[in-house]
């Protein structure tokens, strides 16, 4: 892939024309009165390109400059397309004038760009183009960066893009994973509250399960021998009214009993006051009585007499009707009480459904423990033989690694000679080189990678390093159909005169050689010393020749997008 051209739809926008191969410069230049060479558009540049290739929705520009399309004509396999994206409609693109998704520009891009083995996590298009097009002020710290989110990312992406087998790093990655996969879920039962109580006090998980099992079979028994009876509360009702109507009836039969008892009683007693005992009390004081007084004497005894007979008979009719009364009702008694016996009888073997419903839902809680325990020991059990069989695998992952490193040990100093001999050029006595070796750590990766170069003294020298990686990738050109690298300005600051002059002539050299592009962008401090490096005729050929735009700040359409804009669009 060639980059060929950038452009907008808005007129004020300064077009990008890339050179076909070889170096391609964008200065931005300063006037007199300009005190910086920021704010001209050259990383811009970087993000636009970004943009039209797929990257993530970009906020800044769809705030900032709404309605703008920009387009980017480049090569694949010498076939030339356009890609156009619109600032206020990102997740569409068109793609040779017919509108896509943005999810299927990538994947055409991945299918055309990068060779890709199937089931390979981190290696995407957009994970692998910033080695290519670096981005942002971190991308410019670790040569090995690629907006990695973790150590396995970044290892298998350089790897990729070095001809290394990914597939083993991808292997180790993944038993690493299911180990701690294995792990957490053993953790995650052991924090369930049963399970956590158990391994605090120490208990055995077997005892634990046979106490719990003893429980279930206990229940399941009293559920199996439970009569429910729907009307339970209905025979409870009525046994209790029985009870209370019996308890009236005794007391009433009490009572009547009593009144029997005080009637006998009061038969026995007669108050019997006769003449002939009036006469033996009072003598002759009667014969001082007239005729008549006595007549009356004697017929008051009379009366009295009849009135005694008269409350006896009332008193045994009374008498009577009392036996009787109690004779029935201690027969409605003896009925009450077989009925009432029979209704608790029922009682003894009928309960209610509520308790019937408690009993089987104490049962399913205790199976739910049981079955947990049963389960983590499952685990455990799995966890055990699993564990023990990702070691072996581990161990075997090693000896595979270490008989990869020896078989692909003249491939890997054939490929990373070209990294120690392009370094050469800048520190010919310095050892520099590209390391892999085994890791056999408890962590997902695969192989201890470095970039190295051994001469920390030197401003620069990091600098260095990425320029030589970054071309060094493109040279070697494994699992990857991208022509060309853009470095931004950033990359030269602090190199000094002779390493920037280096940089342009080793970079046309090989990209020469290559067919391919090198594109960066600079200030013109940059340039301006760097004229004493170079005869008059290489000067004009590298530099002056090769810039095809130059960014100025003494006017607004001396910038990039002809406009001022004040944005922040570049990735940290």
């Amino acid at each position: 892939m060639r980059l060929i051209k950038l452009y907008s739809n808005h007129e004020t926008f300064n077009t990008v024309n890339f050179n076909e191969t070889g170096l391609t410069l964008i200065i931005g230049s300063k006037t007199n009165q300009g005190s910086t060479y920021n704010g001209v558009g050259k990383s811009l540049i970087v993000e636009l390109l970004h943009f039209c290739l797929g990257s993530n929705k970009n906020n800044e520009f769809e705030k900032k400059i709404p309605q703008w399309e920009f387009s980017l004509e480049f090569t694949i396999d010498n076939e030339r397309h356009v890609v156009s994206r619109n600032t206020s409609t990102q997740s569409v693109v068109h793609l040779d004038h017919v509108q896509i998704k943005l999810a299927t520009l990538n994947s055409w891009f991945e299918a055309r760009l990068f060779s890709i083995p199937d089931g390979i996590p981190g290696l995407t298009y957009r994970s692998l183009m910033p080695k290519f097009l670096r981005r942002g002020l971190k991308q410019y710290v670790d040569p090995r960066d690629t907006s990695d989110f973790s150590e396995y990312e970044m290892l298998v992406r350089n790897a990729f893009l070095l001809g290394i087998d990914v597939e083993l790093i991808s292997k180790k990655a993944a038993i690493r994973s299911e180990i701690t996969k294995l792990k957490n879920l053993r953790q995650n039962f052991r924090d369930d509250p049963l399970l956590k109580e158990f391994y605090s006090g120490g208990r055995d998980a077997d005892i634990l399960l046979s106490y719990i099992e003893q429980k279930v079979q206990e229940l399941g028994k009293k559920k199996d021998d439970f009569v429910v009876a729907d009307n339970f509360y209905d025979l409870q009702k009525n046994a209790d009214i029985l009870a209370a109507s019996i308890e009236q009836d005794k007391n009433l039969i009490f009572l009547w009993r009593s009144a029997v008892d005080n009637i006998s009683a009061s038969m026995k007693e007669q108050p019997d006051l006769s003449l002939t005992r009036v006469n033996d009390l009072y003598g002759d004081l009667l014969n001082n009585f007239k005729e008549t007084t006595l007549k009356r004497l004697d017929e008051v005894t009379d009366f009295h007499k009849r009135m005694l007979e008269n409350r006896i008979a009332r008193l045994s009719s009374e008498k009577l009707r009392l036996i009787d009364s109690i004779r029935k009702a201690e027969l409605a008694l003896r009925k009450k009480q077989t009925d009432l016996d029979s209704e608790l009888r029922t009682l003894s073997h009928s309960q209610a459904l509520d308790q019937y419903t408690a009993l089987v839902s104490e049962i399913s809680d205790r199976s739910a423990q049981a079955q947990k325990v049963r389960d983590y020991k499952a685990i455990d059990f799995e966890y055990s033989n699993r564990a023990a069989d990702l070691d072996v695998e581990l161990g075997e992952e090693v000896k595979k690694t270490n008989s990869y490193l020896e078989d692909t040990k003249s491939f890997r100093e054939r490929n990373f000679s070209v990294f120690k001999s392009f370094v050469s050029e800048f520190y010919p006595n310095s050892p520099a080189g590209i390391s892999f070796h085994n890791n056999e750590g408890n962590n997902q990766k695969r192989f201890d990678f470095d970039i190295k170069v051994e001469n920390d003294s030197s401003d620069g020298i990091n600098e260095v390093r990425i320029f030589c990686y970054d071309l060094t990738l493109l040279a070697l050109r494994q699992n990857h159909k991208i022509d060309f690298i853009f470095h931004d300005g950033r990359l030269f600051a602090n190199m000094d005169v002779r390493q920037r002059a280096k940089v342009f002539t080793l970079a046309d050299k090989v990209v020469g050689n290559l067919g391919a592009q090198y594109i960066a962008t600079l200030n013109p401090d940059f340039i301006s010393g760097m004229s004493e490096e170079f005869t008059s005729d290489e000067f004009q050929r590298l530099i002056v020749d090769n810039t095809v735009l130059e960014l100025r700040d003494d006017s607004h359409a001396g910038k990039l997008l002809g406009i001022q804009v004040d944005m922040h669009y570049e990735s940290k």
